[in-house]
């Protein structure tokens, strides 16, 4: 039988590669006198590169080495979703974007990003008797809301979320160089003083293929 054609459009776009990088100086003598201390330092600068990446992956704005950030390109939630009548929650949001993904016929979302205010906010919410609404304290995990699996993380403001989808074909991380630590005395009169500088780094791109796979808004919004 026949088979029905497909058609696929293509855009041109691009995702620049960023270089996230920190480095630190410190005396030759004091590395050599304290065991561990070089792996401490290069532990602490790779935590920074680490959290410094998640803050470029939610809120990066694009401009000099930041990252096009998930929150900068995704779609703004349409608070006419909203009805006052009905009263809503802060969850209520969370489910009106999911409703504003599927109208849009994008990808469904699979995870929420919240910052942990807001989640233990939703978390303990109670009803009339006193009740957890999502479940006992003794359950192991963070709880879903709607299917989603909240991220919770200080690298998004407070009062603001994120839902979008990890599906491949909505966004990816382009790895360009691997996070490393080098230690390196060629730095201004740093070979003369016995100072070294020690430096971590990566380079990345973040490639958003369906920006509107990805709602954000602010948790303490007023419908229109």
């Amino acid at each position: 039988s026949n088979k029905f054609e497909n058609a696929v459009t293509f855009a041109t776009a691009s995702a620049l590669v960023r270089t996230i990088a920190t480095w630190i100086p410190a005396t030759r003598q004091v590395l050599d006198d304290f065991d561990g201390l070089e792996g401490f330092i290069r532990t602490s600068l790779i935590y920074a590169v680490r959290k410094e990446e998640e803050d470029q992956l939610l809120s990066g704005d694009n401009t000099g080495q930041n990252l096009n950030g998930l929150i900068t390109q995704a779609q703004a939630f349409n608070t006419a979703l909203l009805i006052a009548s009905d009263g809503w929650e802060k969850v209520d949001i969370i489910g009106r974007a999911i409703q504003q993904i599927a109208a849009a016929d994008e990808e469904s979302p699979d995870f929420v990003v919240l910052h942990p205010t807001d989640y233990w906010g939703i978390r303990l919410t109670k009803d009339s008797q006193g009740r957890y609404i999502f479940g006992n304290p003794d359950e192991a995990g963070p709880v879903r809301f709607f299917g989603l699996t909240p991220i919770i993380t200080g690298a998004i403001t407070a009062a603001s979320f994120l839902v979008g989808s990890s599906a491949p074909n909505v966004a990816v991380i382009r790895d360009r160089m691997d996070l490393t630590v080098e230690i390196s005395t060629e730095h201004s009169d740093y070979f003369i003083k016995n100072m070294v500088a020690i430096r971590a780094e990566e380079r990345l791109a973040l490639v958003v293929f369906r920006p509107n796979a990805a709602v954000t808004g602010s948790l303490n919004t007023s419908p229109v």
